[in-house]
């Protein structure tokens, strides 16, 4: 959709503004663009977005300090206020199921100690880790995408560790390769017409005409005795005898309508948004210290949600600064030079979007 709409765009000579990623794609077509003088401003959002400006702000920072950028790691994540909680996912779903899914099954790339570490499909949430930085919230971790890309756009050549990624609370990577292994994610036609939900957990068993009892043991036998995990199907409703929705006809599909049906955010709920930078910087003397920018922003009860203002006012922002003539880039447009993030993160402190700063010196 948006390579569609940004060649409309470059024909209409009118500017394009999204918070979406810049794909190779919109990189091409926004060298036309260029060439009419046209502004096509991209990752203006959140994650990308805010990420990309608080960690530029923070190099900066420790530039000007003569430190040297040995490491950066990126986590973030949108996720339900912590006690909003209790399911087996400890998420909600704000958008449509299925990009969360997706993204579950996708491959991740980053740059650890010198070398690069690739996660094939399937396996990245057999990678998660527990985030040991907000210890307070119960966090875990996985990469996300292709981390080592950011060595250069953010002119970090020193670093030997380049790592973003995404933040969960701690279960949430277990229940969703739970549901990866038992075969939900797969997206095979299958004849699903009146079947229930438990129906189609059988059958991915290897066998419909199970007992109830039977497929509770054929669980715990699949996960080798994991109560959490056998559990996870159960809670989700998996063993129900509601019938599946006419018209699915594969367990990607059925997964996608069952999360959809049951764990989409309630408007009475509330979320938080948490996004840490953990930089490795080497001083002059030879000092290691680790710079971290954090940032947590609740929703509002009753109002805005933490995601709708982290990526709602900064794309607002960036909107007024076109406008006004404060972006005199052409072309494609990041948020990675300070005539942009600098404007646009004084304009986010003054809506409440602020980053709290530490510094951690080596202990031994």
């Amino acid at each position: 959709m948006h390579p569609f709409i940004a060649e409309l765009c470059v024909d209409a000579r009118r500017n394009m503004l999204t918070a979406s990623y810049a794909t190779d794609a919109l990189k091409k077509i926004a060298k036309r663009g260029a060439q009419k003088g046209i502004m096509m401003v991209n990752e203006v959002g959140l994650d990308p977005g805010i990420d990309h400006m608080l960690a530029m702000n923070l190099f900066e920072d420790i530039k000007q300090n003569n430190g040297t950028v040995e490491s950066f790691e990126s986590f973030c994540g949108g996720l339900p206020a912590p006690q909003f909680t209790n399911n087996p996912l400890r998420y909600k779903f704000t958008w449509f199921p299925r990009g969360v899914l997706l993204n579950a099954l996708s491959e991740a790339k980053y740059l650890k100690e010198g070398k690069v570490v690739n996660v094939e499909s399937g396996t990245l949430m057999q990678v998660a880790q527990q985030f040991e930085v907000l210890p307070g919230f119960n966090l875990e971790c996985y990469p996300n995408r292709d981390s080592t890309i950011y060595k250069e756009a953010y002119g970090i050549g020193s670093a030997h560790t380049v790592l973003r990624g995404t933040l969960r609370y701690k279960g949430f990577s277990m229940a969703m390769d739970t549901l990866i292994k038992l075969g939900l994610f797969k997206s095979d036609k299958m004849d699903l017409s009146g079947y229930s939900w438990a129906d189609l957990t059988k059958e991915l068993l290897g066998n419909r005409s199970m007992s109830h009892q039977e497929c509770k043991s054929k669980l715990l036998a699949l996960f080798s005795g994991d109560k959490f995990r056998a559990s996870t199907v159960v809670k989700l409703g998996l063993l129900d005898n509601d019938t599946i929705p006419a018209g699915i006809d594969n367990p990607m599909d059925a997964l996608v309508e069952k999360l959809a049906s049951s764990l989409m955010m309630p408007e009475d709920e509330t979320d938080v948004i948490i996004m840490n930078h953990s930089v490795g910087v080497r001083l002059p003397s030879g000092k290691c210290e680790t710079h971290r920018s954090n940032l947590v922003v609740y929703g509002e009860e009753g109002g805005w949600s933490a995601m709708s203002k982290t990526v709602g006012l900064p794309v607002g922002i960036a909107a007024e600064m076109m406008m006004n003539g404060e972006i005199k880039e052409r072309g494609l447009v990041l948020p990675l030079t300070k005539e942009i993030y600098k404007p646009m993160l004084k304009k986010l402190e003054l809506e409440g979007i602020v980053e709290r700063r530490e510094v951690e010196s080596e202990d031994f």
